[in-house]
Parts: C-alpha cells; structure tokens; sequence
C-alpha cells in the first residue's frame, strides 16, 4: 500500500481489536508512562490530549526518566518495529528493575523479549505501514490499556469526517506553503496536534518546520518578524480549536496573525470545532498527513523514504 492509501485508509485502523497477550501477568494501572521514539510515541501524545484527567508521563530516551512513583505506574514501551533502541533500553531497564511492564509493537527484538520473558504484549497487525502512519493501530492498543470498555470502530469517525474533502483542502494547502519555511503556532495543550504536523513535514516532505507555543511566543519569538530578511521565507500556520483554547490565547492569534498579515507574511488558520477530541486528532492526523504528501509529490520527494535517519541508525549500530 503506498503512502497516500495509507493515509486515506487510515481510519480503517480503529477497527483493529487489540488483544493482551501473557495477560495473567497484567496488571491495570491508573497511572501510565509511555516509552517510545519517533513515529512510535505520537499515539501517547495523542493520548494526553484525549484523556488530560489521566496521569500519563511520556518518556522519549534512553532507560527511564527519574520519577519517584515508577513502581505505581504501568511502563508501555512501544517500538512499531520492535527495534528501536531507546525503547529496547526502556524494556530491560523495567524488566530487571520488575516494573508493571507491557509491550506494544508488530515485531522485531522488542516482541520476542516480551515473550521470552512472559511480559505482557500487544501485537500490531503485521502490515507494511510507516510509523507515523500506524499511529490508529497504536492508539487503539492504548484505549485497551487505560479502558477495556472503551470501543471506537471507523464507522463512527467516517461518519464524523469528510476524508475527501480534508484531503482536497490540503492539497491547496500544500501548494499555498510551496517552499516557505513552516512555523505551528497553537496552545501547550494542542502541543500534539503541532507537533505531528512537524514530524510529518520533517520525514514525508524533507521540509523545515517549528512549533511554538502561545502565549509564550508572544513575548519573545514574535520580534522574527521584524527582520525583513528572514520573515519573507516564513508561512505561519496556526492550529486553534475554539473549546480548549482560554479566551485571551484567542485573541492573541487573532492579534498576531493579523500583524503577520500586515507584513505580507502568508498564513494559514484551521480552526477545529466541536469538544470531541478524537475527531479534532483525526482531522488533524488527515490534514497533516495529506498536506505533507502533497507538498512532498510537488517537490519530487519521495514521501516515505527516510535516507538520512537510517543512515544515522546504522552508524550508531556500527
């Protein structure tokens, strides 16, 4: 399945029924840390934005972090391959440490350790999918963690979604960013929401993308634009989702976009209405996903290679 039937099939993933395997030796938790890297930790991300009540600490390194609770929290380490070091790290770390440990992953080293050493696992379908593309299989895994009862299938989101329609606005979207450098502007709690559209732009489209947040950029990041010579190459897209965003902090990118406006800075605000969360992270995985691949296609670049981190990896495996 190429890269643009992936995304377009994307919701299709919320029909994947995890299963907890070595489950005698699972125990719930009310209190979670999520190891994972790169396309592999967006679903916790996500998660934080779709359940901010629950304590879910995300761990994106080597071992584990330095938090006196660990032995009350579940430690999910998730590797889509199974072979990503840091989260390999994170594994042995709780398993000899006899932390309240489970795995999510398709394959790789990461699986078999967890079933050599009956570790609780769940096991993603084994399709040729990226990981940042995976990320509904991923999120599904978790919704069984934290609630079994907790049941989401695709007929439900394709009801709320207009793929189509997210998917031409992109397109147009991508043509409008063409070669500029792009700056996400939104809220520490859509900090998720950005930060995907980052991940995607760096590995699908090769391009330059920064996240910042409001207010705080307001009072430093802001003085940019005031340098002709750099703000000319700049495309400013703010994510605002109008029922989780304080009223001030709407303002404020009222204010700031229009002050960009004012210096022919082009921008770009996509407005998520509504109070369902996991249909305000769909729209935004969607419109992400597709305006990547399509500035991507514009470019030549192909979309899912990712020369340059494979031949980082290699170098760290020599």
């Amino acid at each position: 399945m190429d890269i643009l039937e992936q995304i377009r099939n994307l919701t299709n993933q919320f029909d994947f029924e995890p299963i907890i395997e070595n489950k005698e030796n699972y125990k719930y938790s009310k209190k979670f840390l999520i190891s994972g890297m790169g396309g592999s930790h967006l679903a916790g991300d996500y998660l934080k934005f779709l359940f901010p009540e629950i304590d879910i600490y995300i761990h994106k390194d080597y071992e584990l972090p330095n938090l006196n609770d660990l032995d009350e929290r579940l430690i999910i380490v998730i590797s889509y391959s199974g072979e990503t070091e840091e989260a390999l790290s994170s594994f042995n770390e709780a398993l000899h440490r006899k932390l309240n440990l489970i795995v999510i992953s398709k394959n790789g080293t990461l699986l078999r350790l967890a079933q050599e050493n009956s570790t609780p696992y769940i096991q993603l379908p084994e399709e040729n999918l990226l990981p940042r593309l995976a990320i509904g299989y991923m999120l599904k895994s978790l919704f069984k963690l934290i609630n079994e009862d907790l049941n989401i299938k695709s007929d439900y989101i394709n009801k709320e979604i207009n793929i189509k329609e997210i998917e031409n606005k992109s397109q147009l979207l991508a043509e409008e960013i063409g070669s500029k450098i792009l700056l996400i502007y939104t809220t520490e709690y859509l900090s998720p929401l950005g930060y995907y559209w980052k991940v995607m732009f760096n590995e699908n489209t090769k391009h330059p993308a920064f996240l910042n947040f409001l207010p705080e950029l307001c009072h430093n990041e802001i003085e940019i634009f005031e340098n002709e010579k750099f703000y000319k190459n700049f495309f400013v897209l703010f994510l605002n989702a109008y029922e989780f965003i304080k009223e001030k902090n709407k303002r404020r990118m009222e204010i700031l976009k229009e002050l960009l406006e004012e210096r022919k800075i082009k921008t770009e605000m996509i407005n998520f209405t509504g109070r369902e969360r996991l249909i305000i992270s769909i729209k935004n995985i969607l419109t992400a996903s597709f305006t990547s691949y399509y500035l991507a296609k514009l470019k030549n670049i192909e979309p899912a290679e990712t020369k340059l981190i494979n031949d980082f990896k290699n170098k760290m495996g020599q």
